[in-house]
């Protein structure tokens, strides 16, 4: 984990104490620099105005701008003629605010380009990688709530057979249509991923097994209803696992759904395989 993704875990209470800090450090720099050896220290407050660009905002960023400058001019004003100190924080404006825009339009980047790692690109739903980290905080959530947590595991029947008969541009199709089938059949709150594959896990958070019951009917019938549409004659097998507190690790429990989902194809396939599990 690096620094960025470590300080982005933190609340906001806490960026604010650090981005203080690092301002205050670098404002008592600037007055005892020019006080006592006139040495210019003011390219140093791009630390604390990049800081709260990056983590706070261009709002923030703009705000701690200002704070500089005016800070730099009064410090300034003592020392050197007025059109001088005039001159100077000008400069240091530009100066600022151009990093705080640069650092602004990085972090949308930034975001942009992570959001994209996070997706299957196919399907467009997301990837094992962002269901991992979604099913890890959607533990940690059901530890302190107590609550319980269900995760279904999906597997189109034979897709082999039909991704060879149909072919591969057809088989991508379907995998897409599934995918868009499943989202549109569950809650805002829940998350649907492309494990690999032909394989579609689903993440149900504060969901006991009636529940979670209740909403893989929902996505059977959308599944049944997309293919019908299409004309493909494609199953699912299905199996969803209820866990309840203390949770174990999020393999553990995505493991314990798989298996669930194989003895749904052991069983027949195209049918729904449940089970509680205490991990």
């Amino acid at each position: 984990m690096t620094i960025t993704e470590y300080l982005e875990k933190q609340r906001t209470s806490v960026l604010l104490v650090v981005g203080a800090v690092l301002f205050v450090m670098v404002a008592i720099g600037d007055y005892l620099t020019h006080t006592n050896f006139v040495v210019e220290f003011a390219p140093f407050y791009l630390v604390p105005v990049t800081f709260f660009s990056w983590f706070m905002g261009k709002r923030a960023g703009v705000a701690v701008v200002l704070t500089s400058i005016a800070i730099s001019f009064f410090i300034r004003l003592r020392l050197v003629p007025a059109a001088i100190a005039y001159w100077d924080v000008l400069v240091l404006f530009a100066l600022y605010m151009s990093a705080t825009l640069l650092m602004a339009h990085l972090k949308r980047l930034y975001e942009r380009e992570r959001q994209l790692s996070r997706i299957d690109p196919l399907t467009m739903v997301e990837n094992r990688r962002a269901f991992l980290e979604s099913a890890a905080r959607a533990r940690n959530f059901s530890d302190r709530r107590r609550a319980l947590l269900s995760i279904a595991y999906i597997d189109l029947d034979d897709f082999k057979h039909w991704n060879d008969h149909l072919g591969h541009s057809t088989g991508d199709e379907i995998l897409a249509a599934a995918a868009a089938a499943i989202r549109n059949a569950l809650r805002p709150t829940d998350v649907v991923a492309r494990i690999g594959g032909d394989e579609f896990a689903m993440l149900l958070p504060e969901t006991d097994k009636e529940t979670a019951s209740r909403a893989l009917d929902r996505v059977r019938l959308e599944l049944e209803r997309t293919m019908r549409e299409r004309r493909w004659s494609v199953t699912f097998s299905i199996g969803l696992v209820s866990f309840s507190p203390p949770l174990g690790s999020v393999l553990e429990m995505i493991k314990a759904a798989d298996q669930t989902m194989y003895a749904a194809k052991s069983l027949g396939k195209n049918r729904v395989e449940q089970r509680d599990v205490a991990v």
